[in-house]
Parts: structure tokens; sequence; C-alpha cells
């Protein structure tokens, strides 16, 4: 009886959170802390529901009920991350953050988390070395890149930022700002012919290629990449009227 009454609770409060009916989540897992004050599954979602409302407060105080009961609850941890977050307050971040990865150290969602928060704070080596700690578990992670290239940016660290500029543009070819920070970076090192080929999204490998063709042919860059540009429409152009 009671395994069914929890089955027919999970069920309406995924409805309630599915619908986006997030005040309503909080009343009905209030109707059920007035017969339980301590049901885990209601305590989990209201603070869910209290994060998703701004009330960040009520939520970590519900997930520090969970805690008490059980210490490692990843639903109670990650709410309480969440809210910290919201309300600025990056030590405490950090103590659940770390207190998640002691359970799971791959955690890559955690470990993102953790290198914003030391951004945040002024730690940037150590956000740096979280970035590439995920990039050995997974070395396209889209965020990590993005983080390690932006980290170097602000850091004056532009052949850095550049390569992981190229980087992200592998693994994300349609964030549309990437480009222009890569151009950025490379104003700052005084390459205007690779920043302009980074304005036109051009990576990397593509740039050398075009480099070395406008200095053969004693070109500019520019010329040099109108040039290619021409004759790869005029190839597409070719195959589509074949």
């Amino acid at each position: 009886m009671k395994k069914s009454l929890e089955k027919n609770s999970y069920l309406e409060i995924k409805k309630l959170f599915d619908a986006k009916k997030f005040d309503d989540v909080i009343s009905y897992c209030q109707k059920l802390l007035e017969t339980d004050p301590k049901n885990i599954l209601a305590l989990q979602n209201i603070s869910s529901a209290y994060n998703m409302v701004g009330a960040y407060q009520d939520a970590i105080k519900s997930a520090s009920i969970v805690l008490e009961e059980t210490n490692d609850d990843e639903f109670a941890l990650k709410n309480k991350i969440f809210a910290y977050e919201k309300l600025n307050d990056y030590n405490s971040v950090l103590i659940y953050c770390n207190h998640m990865l002691i359970q799971n150290k791959k955690d890559v969602d955690t470990l993102i988390t953790k290198g914003i928060t030391l951004n945040k704070i002024g730690n940037h080596d150590d956000a740096i070395l979280i970035y590439k700690n995920i990039l050995k578990i997974d070395k396209q992670n889209a965020n990590a890149l993005v983080n390690l290239a932006i980290t170097y940016n602000h850091l004056k660290q532009y052949d850095d930022a550049i390569k992981y500029y190229d980087m992200v543009q592998d693994v994300m070819p349609n964030l549309s700002n990437t480009s222009i920070e890569k151009s950025r970076a490379f104003e700052a090192l005084g390459k205007k012919d690779d920043a302009f080929l980074a304005a036109q999204g051009i990576r990397l490998d593509e740039a050398e290629t075009i480099k070395h063709d406008a200095r053969i042919k004693n070109y500019s860059v520019q010329h040099a990449f109108e040039l290619k540009r021409f004759q790869k429409s005029s190839k597409t152009n070719y195959n589509d009227s074949n």
C-alpha cells in the first residue's frame, strides 16, 4: 500500500513538473509533509520547486532536512548547489560541489560548476586545472572548452585562448560568438591577417593554408581568402548542376 502511494505521488509530482506548475508542486508536497514531515520524495521535489520559483532559502532548508537523513543524497546536494549559486554564496557552492565529488570525482556537471565558481572568486589557475581534467574524461566537452577559452582570454593568455576557441568551433560550429572572440584575441596579439580570417569563421589549419597560398602567389591574405571562397563556391555550383 505504501509503495503504491509513493508511486502515485511520484507520478503526480512528475506531471506537475512537466507542466511547469511549480507552485502546484509546492502545494502538493506541503500536503505530503503535513502527514510525514520527513517524506524524502516530498522534500526533494519541494526543494527543486522552490528553486524554480526563486525561493532559494526555502530550497536550501528543504534540502538540508533530506541531508540530515542521508548526507549523500545527490538530489538534495544538487538543489543546494543550485540555490547557493543563485545567492552568489560561492564558498557554499564549493563546499557542496566537493561533497558531490567525494562520491563521484568524474561528475562532469559538478566539475563544471566548481570551475565556474572558482573563476568567479578569481581562482583561475584551479579552474583551468578542473576544465582540463574534464577534457581527460570527455575530450570534446563543450562547456570545458568554452570556459578554458574564456578563462585564458580573461588572463590575456591569447595564444591559449585562440587554441581553445578553435576547438570550440570543432564541437560547436554554430556557436556564433566564437569566431568573433577568437578574432579579437588575434587582434590583441597584433595579428591582423589571422584576426581577419578568424572573423570569417576560418579554423587554424585552414588559415595556415590560406596564408601559405598568399605568400606563394604574392597575394594579400584577404585576396587569397576571397579567391579560395570563389573557387569553392564555383566547384559547389558545378557539382549541383550535374
